[in-house]
């Protein structure tokens, strides 16, 4: 797996000649699952166990047992894992190419190539649904039993999977105009994502950040908020706050250690803020371990 400097996902184990892979994943901390990332797969995550937050552009999806997401090329997503239980989810990651033909046909030009182009965008929240739902089990399934014809049966059930969410969890599709203006947006704020979720330790500034996207303050905390659904200190405090969980979990700095290794100069903040966003205390995260 590589993120690059923008914040784009490439995974490298995808094949050329089957551009899909299905995973399974398991959690067994609270905080963050993945950062902050995007990609131009397409992608769709089966909740097996537990809850969670998906985050979506400017969304926060809470999740459990039996629930669907899907990714749009290009979504900024990102998790994390609300429970002490185990957290248990599949992900299926697909280019789009995999469905495509070498002659070009109505399917293609109807639906292969607007879902390329981002002309045809799904819902992320896949509700009420069971017989997608149906369908991405059997998917997984075939992935894992690898059986005689399986890459047939997975390319089919893609097919099947892409009509159902056509026909029911379509999204608005935005003109040209706009889809241009909101890649833009994105396309400069990807290296600020990417800056914080490797520097969230040291002082960040919003000066700092809205320079590095070349915005004045104002304009890069609105469009800051609308894709990652948070203002940009409080997005830091975030990052802060889940890394700190880590760090009460294995219990080898106190308290105030931990406020200054997380990015906190002042421990009892840390402690408020803390409070604020967990609803419990550091040290009851240390008493429970």
């Amino acid at each position: 797996m590589i993120i690059t400097q923008n914040g784009r996902f490439i995974d490298q184990e995808i094949k050329i000649d089957f551009p899909i892979k299905i995973r399974r994943r398991e959690y067994h901390e609270p905080g963050p699952i993945f950062k902050s990332h995007w990609h131009e797969e397409f992608m769709i995550f089966y909740i097996k166990q537990g809850q969670a937050i998906m985050h979506c552009n400017s969304k926060a999806i809470p999740v459990g047992a039996e629930d669907l997401i899907v990714m749009n090329s290009n979504d900024i997503h990102y998790a994390e894992n609300l429970g002490s239980h185990p957290f248990i989810e599949y992900y299926i990651i697909v280019n789009f190419s995999f469905l495509f033909s070498e002659q070009e046909d109505l399917c293609q030009k109807k639906y292969m190539e607007p879902l390329m182009q981002e002309r045809i965008r799904f819902q992320n929240q896949i509700e009420n649904d069971s017989e997608i739902v149906q369908q991405v089990k059997e998917l997984i399934h075939e992935y894992q039993q690898q059986k005689n014809g399986y890459e047939l049966l997975i390319k089919a059930g893609l097919y099947r999977i892409l009509v159902l969410l056509m026909r029911r969890h379509s999204a608005p599709t935005t003109d040209v105009k706009e889809t241009h203006r909101q890649y833009n947006t994105l396309y400069q704020l990807r290296p600020v994502l990417k800056y914080v979720d490797q520097h969230y330790t040291q002082k960040i500034t919003l000066t700092e950040l809205a320079s590095m996207s070349n915005m004045s303050r104002h304009h890069f905390c609105r469009l800051f908020k609308s894709i990652t659904g948070k203002p940009p200190i409080e997005y830091v405090n975030h990052l802060r706050i889940n890394a700190a969980i880590k760090l009460l979990r294995e219990g080898h700095l106190n308290i105030s250690e931990i406020a200054l290794t997380v990015g906190f100069n002042d421990s009892n903040y840390f402690s408020r803020l803390f409070k604020k966003y967990k609803n419990c205390s550091p040290t009851s995260i240390q008493k429970r371990e």
